[in-house]
């Protein structure tokens, strides 16, 4: 990793820290401007990581240099645009709202607005933790206590009548506008990515009961709650990598060759690292552990498809290279 990704990436996670510490705090009445604030600015800087570790060439983070003027880094759309192409990707779409909400109307935010934004909050906080790993193996984890993840706030729902009379007209139609916008949005993509409505169950794995970390409505859905469930790796996840390639073997038979380079084909192919259904890996010191259900998932990939195995490792290859 080049020097200059390391300090992008340092500041990034800096960014990404301030933005909960922001919303978290009840006293702060910017909750909401200061959330949008360090939140872009921490994605921002993990895109132009990601576009600098891509390319190998600083000049690829900055617009094309104009004569008599000074070198400027690329803006958070377009690093958007560089990273994520299609326009209609959840992620994308969850970061281009906040950023919305930064630059055009700051001076129109109030309070009961949290009601509208806490689930466009919540979904980009676990896009970053989730990018923030897959791009660059770091956990925010291991800085942070996983309970500053969840964004607490005391959700009312809105009353028009009120608002129109404490804030004037021009405030209501701002909001109304607002709640159209994301809506909208939400029936369209309908990805958690881009929102988690308030009064649904979030749970980080596709089967509730295999997760490790569940979000939860909390008394009378004001609240979340984050939970760490404690898990016997020995039990869910027992093989290192040597175990699962003679498991394997000795399932498909010796008529069919597999060693450590398609097994790590298959790793990359079917993304495997991070899904905790397939795979969990120890941080101190790092050591990667696979469960039964990986096992059966390569077998079965195997013995379907004769050519399974060639199209795993050109898809390794190419990504080698």
């Amino acid at each position: 990793m080049k020097r200059l990704t390391k300090l992008l990436l340092d500041k990034s996670q800096e960014a990404f820290i301030l933005s909960l510490e922001a919303y978290n705090k009840p006293t702060i009445k910017y909750r909401i401007e200061g959330f949008c604030f360090f939140f872009c600015n921490a994605w921002e800087l993990l895109l132009k990581s990601k576009i600098l570790e891509d390319n190998k060439k600083e000049i690829a983070i900055y617009y094309k240099k104009q004569r008599n003027q000074k070198r400027r880094s690329l803006s958070l759309r377009d690093c958007l645009k560089k990273v994520t192409p299609n326009e209609s990707d959840s992620i994308r779409k969850n970061i281009e709202d906040i950023a919305a909400i930064r630059d055009e109307a700051t001076h129109l935010i109030i309070k009961d607005l949290e009601a509208v934004y806490s689930g466009l909050f919540q979904s980009g906080v676990l896009n970053y933790v989730d990018k923030l790993e897959e791009w660059f193996g770091i956990s925010i984890t291991e800085k942070i206590s996983p309970a500053m993840l969840t964004l607490v706030s005391d959700i009312k729902q809105i009353d028009p009548v009120f608002i129109k009379k404490k804030y004037g007209p021009e405030i209501l139609e701002f909001v109304e506008n607002e709640i159209g916008r994301i809506e909208k949005n939400e029936k369209e993509l309908k990805d958690i990515k881009y929102r988690i409505s308030i009064e649904y169950k979030l749970v980080l794995t596709k089967s509730a009961k295999d997760a490790d970390i569940t979000l939860s409505s909390g008394v009378g859905g004001k609240t979340f709650g984050l939970i760490e469930v404690p898990k016997d790796i020995e039990r869910t996840h027992p093989y290192l990598q040597k175990d699962v390639i003679a498991k394997i073997k000795e399932r498909i038979g010796g008529g069919i060759m597999f060693n450590k380079y398609d097994f790590q084909s298959i790793l990359y192919k079917e993304k495997i690292k991070g899904n905790r259904k397939h795979h969990y890996m120890i941080k101190k010191p790092v050591i990667h552990r696979y469960s039964d259900a990986l096992i059966e998932l390569i077998v079965n990939k195997i013995e379907r498809d004769q050519e399974y195995l060639k199209k795993a490792r050109k898809v390794y290859k190419n990504r080698r290279k």
